[in-house]
């Protein structure tokens, strides 16, 4: 005979709440997580006074957990602030001054975040390679207002100007006795290093009696370069680095560092981007930045030290000016500045033809000679008087020696 016993009233109520939870799970499905946004802090009425005295607080902290704690309670806040002490640290940087000028009052963005524009002064120094000196620029805060009515720093940007490098994330700083390499958010470093101490000495070869430092900055994004040295994406995208004043230092020769362009510089061979940084150490050894000397003087100077020892072929040196001298197009006139603008068409061939201009002085005259003539130049000599005092040529002279120089050499390339 079959069991005929039932479920006592207790076990059967059990069993309904059971499935009752389970249903109720299936519907909320938990696991998933919320697909409600996560609510929208106001900014404050007082946001205004508020900054002015969070950007106070940020700037009279006196150490890394008086700077998380003024940066706002998030997480990315606290991410920015042990990332920018960090490398005040590595920086040397001292006297840091936060100063809010406006913006911050209402919310610009769907998420509820605001921005905020703040004066950014400080002094750097130590022993990071950097000019002792007043750096100063205006940025843009990203802030998430918070439920306490205070705000959080989720991210910074330049605004007017370049963005001081101890803002712009994690740094690294390698030294060397004459040479110094500042790796950017994991930039790279290690063989910059030593690329850096070959193109300074590649420089005293040439100019015996440079006594300054090589300083390096080495970013980790394209984007982030063109933010250290305050210009457009568009305006460096064709250009593998920049020697510049960085920071909005005021100007003095110290201040000048050469910021790669990881974009470019990366898909570089290692004779290439050798090249690339000789260049520049070039350019800074000799204070050439700020100058108003003839454009194709200063590049093609640059070129001629940075080439001095290479033994590669004129094709691979020269090969784009040579094939459109190959092509009918021999340049008529010595280059102009506006054939050296970074966003033009053609920019490595106007760098070849100035360089060639040099290379054909090079072959009858002495390297004390050029090197008289470019800072002949650099000191503001006119370009007719350095080159009749340096090699007894007039300028017409030089651009038709040269656009023959071109034509000979074009024919021997294949």
């Amino acid at each position: 005979m079959a069991d005929q016993r039932r479920l006592s009233p207790n076990v059967t109520a059990a069993l309904v709440l059971v499935l009752l939870g389970a249903a109720l799970l299936l519907w909320q499905r938990p696991w998933e997580g919320s697909s409600e946004p996560d609510a929208v802090v106001e900014v404050p009425a007082n946001a205004s006074a508020l900054l002015t005295q969070q950007f106070r607080e940020l700037s009279d902290a006196t150490s890394e957990s008086e700077f998380i704690a003024a940066a706002g309670a998030s997480s990315a806040a606290r991410t920015f602030a042990r990332d920018a002490w960090s490398a005040r640290d590595a920086l040397g940087a001292r006297d840091v001054d936060l100063r809010y000028i406006t913006g911050g009052e209402v919310a610009d963005r769907a998420d509820g975040s605001t921005q905020a524009e703040v004066e950014v002064s400080w002094m750097a120094g130590g022993d990071s390679g950097l000019a002792e000196e007043r750096r100063t620029a205006t940025v843009k805060f990203r802030l998430d207002p918070q439920a306490d009515e205070t705000f959080a720093v989720r991210s910074v940007t330049a605004s007017a100007g370049s963005l001081p490098i101890w803002l712009a994330g994690k740094v690294d700083v390698h030294k060397q006795a004459e040479t110094t390499v500042i790796a950017v958010d994991g930039g790279v470093a290690g063989q910059i290093d030593a690329m850096t101490a070959r193109a300074r000495a590649a420089v005293v070869d040439v100019i015996p009696d440079v006594t300054r430092k090589v300083v390096v900055v080495s970013p980790h994004t394209q984007d982030q370069m063109a933010q250290l040295v305050g210009r457009k994406v568009d305006d460096i995208k064709q250009i593998a680095a920049v020697t510049t004043n960085l920071d909005g230092s005021n100007g003095s020769a110290c201040g000048i560092v050469i910021v790669l362009n990881p974009a470019v510089f990366a898909t570089m061979d290692d004779r290439a981007a050798q090249v690339v940084v000789t260049h520049e150490a070039t350019h800074l050894l000799t204070s050439a930045v700020g100058t108003s000397a003839e454009t194709w003087v200063v590049e093609g100077f640059a070129d001629f030290v940075a080439l001095h020892d290479d033994d590669a072929s004129l094709s691979l040196s020269a090969g784009q000016v040579l094939a459109e001298v190959k092509a009918g197009k021999t340049p008529r006139r010595l280059p102009s500045s506006a054939d050296f603008a970074s966003s033009g068409h053609g920019l490595g061939a106007s760098y070849e033809a100035a360089w060639m201009i040099f290379r054909m002085l090079g072959e009858t005259h002495s390297d004390a000679d050029i090197v008289a003539f470019y800072e002949d130049v650099l000191g503001g000599t006119k370009l007719s008087r350095a080159l009749e005092k340096s090699f007894g040529l007039t300028v017409d002279q030089l651009t038709t020696d040269w656009r023959r120089y071109l034509v000979k050499s074009a024919s021997t390339v294949s």
